[in-house]
């Protein structure tokens, strides 16, 4: 609804839109001998308050054309600009999914994984633009319609770049991998091997992530002390060891003697007669005549899914199509723990008790000491306190220790609660399944089937094609 601002001197009559961006005009038929002038029409709308804005063209129209007794806007404010706030122009695809992919059969492809995008050292990276100013506007009444302000954006937060003097735009201070997650821009030194690893290279260690375009040959060591490792081609018997994950495109023929170390994840197409040990999941398309340790859950899928000999243990859960062979070749799958958690749990918290007191009587005499020493100092009251200093240190270190311990058992309790075995196709005889300690023999040929704990016991069920 309009705010009527009325001036109605000489039959005519103004009107302010309520958001003050507008006036209309309504000039009524004029009398006997009388005459409007664009002038006179300008004087009236200031006598009302509008001197913004105003059309004298669209005064004219309306006497000339005698546009009389009909309402006509003949004012508009000057409308306030917004200002636009800076923003961030990424030089590098930043959605990133560096998760394999899982193809039509089911099987994972490795062949992505790792193609994060890299950056050489002096690189754009990112550039960032600054807030485009704002303008306020002028409404009818001469008034200020005020602006957005735009927003000044904060230096981005991350490591391995350099911002310059205009902080505007950040560079690689090195080459490496470059990524934008939760906010932070990371440039991480790289270690790319184009060919193969083999005797006439040597071992490879570096602190950060190795990314090996060829193969891995026999007898050698390839290690990552805070980072991951990819290999594009195939592994012998190699010793791979990586903080985080290792992704093998292809896969391992260990032949007996190759192994993987990882503080995360373990991926490769497949893993044949090798040893692995991982802190996360173990995810391939076969497994043949391994070991293998997973702090987490194996996953084995693909047109084969296979887990053929060897034994493969998983603090959580295992899944695969197939298990053994119709050779009935041995092959154990454990899934949850063999230990009695509960029974560690309690030795694990009686330790920590004792460390506690010990630790509660060393402090207690460094404060009598110290009295002591306050009012009268001796070497030999040095010494002592040093003593006992060192006992502190010993103590707090075996508190954290226990600590640390009574976690990761509670942790592996949580997970070995949900231990079970899933076979998507068959399990053939010749299987040793182990869920929690309690073992079952496979003597039979089993279809679409998973096992579970229960109670005392181990249970089998079907879960369908």
């Amino acid at each position: 609804m309009q705010e009527e601002l009325e001036k109605n001197v000489c039959n005519v009559q103004i009107t302010v839109s309520d958001d003050e961006t507008a006036a209309y005009i309504c000039v009524g038929t004029p009398g006997v001998n009388k005459e409007y002038t664009v002038e006179s029409l300008v004087a009236l709308a200031k006598d009302a308050g509008v001197i913004h804005g105003v059309n004298t063209e669209i005064l004219k129209a309306i006497l000339v054309k005698k546009a009389f007794d009909k309402t006509v806007k003949f004012a508009q404010a000057s409308p306030a600009v917004d200002g636009k706030d800076g923003w961030y122009e990424f030089l590098f695809d930043t959605k990133i999914d560096t998760k394999p992919k899982i193809l039509k059969d089911g099987s994972v492809d490795y062949s992505e994984y790792g193609s994060v995008p890299s950056a050489v050292e002096g690189e754009k990276l990112v550039i960032y633009h600054p807030p485009v100013a704002c303008k306020d506007g002028i409404n009818v009444y001469g008034g200020s319609i005020l602006a957005k302000k735009g927003k000044d954006l904060a230096r981005l937060k991350g490591k391995g770049f350099v911002i310059d003097e205009t902080n505007t735009v950040y560079t690689a201070k090195y080459d490496g991998k470059v990524t934008y997650i939760a906010e932070r821009l990371v440039v991480d030194k790289e270690l790319v091997v184009e060919g193969d690893v083999s005797y006439t290279t040597g071992d490879i260690e570096f602190q950060n992530d190795i990314h090996i375009r060829g193969n891995v040959f026999s007898g050698v060591k390839v290690i990552s002390q805070k980072g991951s490792i990819i290999v594009d081609g195939y592994v012998e018997q190699a010793f791979l060891s990586a903080k985080k994950d290792v992704v093998l495109k292809n896969g391992m023929q260990g032949n007996g003697k190759g192994s993987i170390e990882a503080g995360g994840d373990v991926k490769g197409k497949f893993f044949e007669q090798s040893q692995i040990i991982c802190k996360g999941d173990v995810n391939a398309n076969a497994i043949m005549n391994t070991r293998i340790e997973s702090g987490q859950d194996i996953i084995v899928s693909g047109k084969y899914g296979v887990i053929v000999g060897g034994s493969v243990s998983a603090m959580r859960y295992i899944s695969a199509n197939i298990i053994g062979n119709m050779s009935e070749v041995r092959t154990e799958i454990k899934a949850g723990v063999d230990g009695d958690l509960f029974a560690m749990l309690a030795q694990c918290e009686r330790n920590k008790e004792e460390s506690e007191k010990a630790l509660k009587t060393v402090t207690d005499a460094i404060e009598k000491v110290q009295q002591v020493m306050d009012k009268s100092n001796s070497p030999e009251l040095s010494k002592k306190r040093m003593q006992l200093m060192r006992s502190k240190i010993e103590c707090d270190t075996k508190v954290n220790e226990f600590a640390k311990k009574e976690q990761e058992i509670l942790e592996q309790m949580g997970k070995a609660n949900l231990a079970k075995v899933t076979i998507n196709k068959v399990v053939n005889p010749g299987t040793v399944i182990v869920i929690n300690g309690v073992k079952v023999l496979v003597t039979e040929e089993n279809h679409h089937v998973e096992y579970s704990r229960r109670g005392a016991g181990i249970i089998v069920y079907n879960i369908g094609e």
